[in-house]
């Protein structure tokens, strides 16, 4: 809808160019506008998150609609009521824009603000240049359509509204690019990483040879086809998710943690070694076992294994140290589960866990 059949105020229909052709009356008009910029600004503090300030913003337009209600009915003087209308509507435009700055959350975020920031410009230098420095806004309501000022008002909404259309749409597919990645990523019974997603974080955070440096925990469930078995299937995805919030309550900032598959998880923890590694596994195992589940209908301990192995000086990337905790996770199995089994040395302070051999 361009400028030629919709004369526009500030990126929204200008009723004061509407009043020779329709006969709007003023007062009218102006609330309209002011409405308008409530909801957009409004639209603008939902979007980023911000509080709304209704109660605030409401009482600004009713002093706005006074203050030009006086201008048109009482003084009968146009440019003030064009000055006030506009600027109030810049204001309500420019609180948006101003709350909302910092939280962009990408390109077309920042493009959105962008353009609203242009359209709050070009209102407030329209006014100084073409109300008080050379007046040329008609002068009266008949002369309005053919001035200066409804010319520059058009042409410039007319450019701004596209643009500021197109980085609206741009921002909501990429909202919804992002959404349908987050849930392509994450695990939909936990809420943790899958192995996509955790291929991709680990992708993302890659610099060079310190990409893997760090130590990687393995785990599963012992005997969980049992536990299905004997408890239920419904059982056992709250025995799952409880495992999985022991991990995202237990790991160190930074490491992240992901369900490969069934019953097992995959976590790794950048920068830190295998003996806090260890006992990080070893607090989840023993919290694990010592749930009471009772609740759920399981009248018996459910225990898990640990695997856990550290970076190399020759390893390639990450899936080979977690090829390592996998023999790990599958020697702590044969020694009986329920234990935590290191490659390399073991800690020899720390209870239940064991010596797992690579070769």
């Amino acid at each position: 809808m361009g400028g030629g059949l919709f004369p526009r105020r500030g990126g929204l229909l200008d009723a004061a160019a509407f009043r020779p052709r329709f006969g709007f009356h003023p007062v009218a008009d102006d609330a309209l506008f002011v409405s308008a910029f409530y909801f957009y600004s409004g639209a603008l503090l939902f979007r980023f998150g911000r509080p709304g300030f209704v109660r605030g913003r409401l009482v600004f337009c009713g002093l706005s609609v006074a203050a030009t209600s006086y201008a048109a009915l009482v003084a009968g003087n146009l440019p003030a009521e064009l000055v006030i209308n506009d600027l109030c509507c810049s204001v309500l435009l420019a609180f948006a824009v101003a709350l909302s700055i910092r939280h962009a959350r990408h390109l077309a975020d920042r493009l959105l603000l962008v353009i609203a920031g242009l359209i709050v410009l070009d209102t407030v230098g329209r006014n100084i240049m073409l109300v008080f420095v050379m007046p040329s806004y008609g002068g009266t309501a008949e002369g309005f359509l053919s001035s200066n000022y409804d010319f520059m008002m058009q042409a410039t909404a007319s450019i701004l509204s596209l643009l500021f259309g197109l980085s609206a749409l741009g921002a909501v597919a990429l909202d919804l690019i992002a959404r349908y990645r987050d849930a392509a990523d994450h695990d939909p019974l936990t809420g943790l990483l899958n192995r996509r997603g955790f291929d991709r974080v680990v992708a993302d955070r890659a610099t060079g040879a310190k990409a893997a440096t760090g130590a990687v925990i393995i785990c599963d469930i012992d005997d969980f086809k049992r536990v299905n078995d004997r408890f239920g299937h419904a059982c056992g995805d709250l025995v799952i998710r409880g495992l999985a919030e022991q991990l995202s309550a237990r790991l160190p900032k930074g490491a992240f943690a992901a369900r490969f598959g069934g019953e097992e998880f995959v976590a790794f923890l950048p920068d830190v070694g295998i003996a806090q590694a260890a006992a990080i596994a070893n607090a989840i195992r023993l919290d694990f076992a010592a749930t009471d589940r009772s609740a759920l209908g399981a009248d018996q301990a459910i225990t898990t294994s640990f695997g856990v192995a550290e970076h190399r000086q020759g390893d390639r990337s990450l899936h080979e140290q977690i090829g390592r905790a996998d023999i790990a996770l599958y020697a702590a199995k044969e020694a009986g589960r329920n234990r935590v089994m290191l490659e390399g040395e073991p800690l020899r302070d720390l209870p239940g866990i064991r010596i797992a051999s690579a070769v």
